[in-house]
């Protein structure tokens, strides 16, 4: 045998010596939790187990970290339409939280636990027999702990781990097996979630269309402020809409006053639909009240309707959230949780009267009106109307009857009254001492004697006037509106002349 060929066996022994040496030390290589024990190409997928998600009728979740709660099933009658149109009803599996039946619920979220693991395949097995000491390493030593009650059937419990490094799977053991297996992620993370989760942020309902309840009043106090917000339902607004921009609620505190209908909604209706932020504090003790300043509330609002209910809302003091975000403390009365709201999403803490009135201070329809006298500048204009339209009313001016054209003077005068505007309010400790002779007065009367208007304008100094309603100064315009009154009073006869209609 030559030098060469006794190098080449000798080095391919060698080679075969180490070989063996490498595969001795990967096989006593303690396990990567992070690596599954089959290759890629050799997943090892096991079907953990199998139930039909309504036979599920209790979910029982132990988190050593967080909340233990169960979840029950209640078979509720729903109705649904069948594909021709006609309309069923049917029982449908809810599951609600064991507990919290007092509570508004997000009962989509919770089926969750029942629906989404209803029948689960692992991903692949990680590792078999794994010893107590070992089970750390993929969570499993101090597990989320999940029972499902499933009808004629043994419970299915297991216990989850950490997420798995790679991919979205997560550690499972079935109860009684130290066999490790993967999971995807999506399948159990319903399991993770806390009782907060859980529980509805939807406090009140939006009112349905078909739902015919009224709100009879709506008052909100402020501790920041010496006088309450008090809105009433007026009827007169409710046979009389005049074009929808009125409210069909008037402001009776801190200055009776007519609301704008759109702008006025969150105060008059912000009740319905209320929805918090997040939930903060089921069932609290006086402890928790007290540190959230719901004992001693900076809004309390009250909302009476006709159907003899009344909602109380309450908020507290502000923090601040995890992303730095302002919100208040609130609850509703009957509900027995605190909950967190975002400003944006409530009405009541920075309300102003300004902002929620129709500053209108003459509404009434034109042809509705009975008896208009108006007296400003040494003039004095006075007016009867009978009839319900311009085709068929009967207008006489100062006692005389008026022609077709009378009529249209009388309405194009008229008009200009409709623009007299709440510039300023008068709030409660700012009421004025009137001195002196009224600067205009005007006397409107409807002809079916359901409403009137006594309206004056003294003088207010700075170029401004108080609008004076039944004897209440209520409002303050600028002075320019009583000269153009006078000024269109005193042109009412020269039909060639045309009115003034801003100031």
């Amino acid at each position: 045998m030559n030098k060469t060929l006794k190098g080449i066996i000798g080095g391919s022994i060698l080679l075969a010596m180490l070989g063996g040496v490498f595969a001795y030390l990967k096989l006593t290589e303690p396990e990567d939790a992070g690596e599954s024990s089959s290759s890629a190409e050799s997943t090892v997928e096991t079907e953990l187990w199998h139930a039909y998600t309504d036979d599920i009728n209790q979910i029982t979740v132990e988190n050593p970290n967080g909340d233990n709660y169960t979840a029950i099933r209640r078979m509720d009658e729903t109705k649904t339409t069948d594909m021709d149109g006609n309309e069923k009803t049917e029982k449908v599996a809810n599951y609600y939280l064991k507990g919290y039946e007092k509570l508004p619920m997000n009962t989509t979220q919770i089926r969750l636990l029942a629906t989404r693991a209803g029948s689960v395949t692992s991903s692949d097995t990680v590792a078999e027999d794994v010893s107590e000491a070992d089970l750390a390493k993929y969570g499993l030593d101090n597990p989320v702990v999940v029972t499902l009650s499933v009808d004629n059937s043994d419970d299915i419990k297991f216990r989850l781990g950490n997420k798995a490094p790679v991919g979205d799977d997560r550690y499972i053991a079935m109860d009684g097996s130290n066999t490790v297996y993967t999971v995807s992620d999506f399948t159990v993370e319903p399991y993770l979630d806390g009782i907060k989760d859980y529980l509805g942020t939807t406090l009140k309902e939006e009112q349905a269309e078909d739902d015919k309840t009224m709100i009879d009043s709506v008052r909100i106090e402020r501790k920041d402020l010496d006088y309450d917000f008090y809105f009433v339902r007026d009827p007169y607004y409710e046979e009389n809409a005049n074009g929808g921009a009125m409210a069909v609620h008037v402001m009776e505190e801190p200055v009776k006053s007519l609301l704008s209908a759109d702008r006025s909604a969150d105060a008059t209706h912000g009740l319905y639909g209320l929805t918090a932020a997040e939930v903060l504090t089921p069932f609290p003790k006086a402890a928790d009240l007290k540190k959230a300043g719901l004992d001693d509330p900076f809004v309390t609002v009250t909302m009476k309707t006709d159907d003899h209910k009344t909602t109380v809302f309450l908020l507290g003091d502000t923090y601040e959230n995890a992303d730095g975000e302002t919100r208040y403390y609130g609850m509703l009365k009957g509900i027995d949780c605190i909950y967190g709201f975002a400003p944006d999403a409530i009405a009541y803490e920075d309300l102003k009267a300004e902002t929620i009135i129709s500053r209108n201070v003459i509404d009434m329809y034109v042809w509705d009106i009975g008896k208009l006298e108006v007296e400003a500048g040494g003039e004095k204009l006075s007016f009867t109307v009978q009839g319900e339209s311009k085709d068929d009313a009967v207008v006489t001016y100062n006692g005389k009857k008026q022609d077709a054209d009378g009529v249209e003077r009388y309405r194009l005068f008229y008009s200009y009254l409709l623009q007299t505007k709440a510039e300023d309010l008068i709030l409660p400790g700012d009421a004025p001492k009137l001195t002196g002779d009224p600067l205009a007065k005007v006397q409107i009367d409807r002809q079916d004697g359901k409403r009137s208007y006594d309206v004056q304008f003294y003088d207010a100094g700075d170029m401004k006037v108080y609008i004076v309603i039944d004897g209440e100064a209520r409002f303050r315009c600028r002075k320019s509106y009583v000269d153009t009154l006078i000024s269109n009073m005193k042109i009412y006869e020269d039909t060639d002349k045309e009115f003034t209609m801003s100031w």
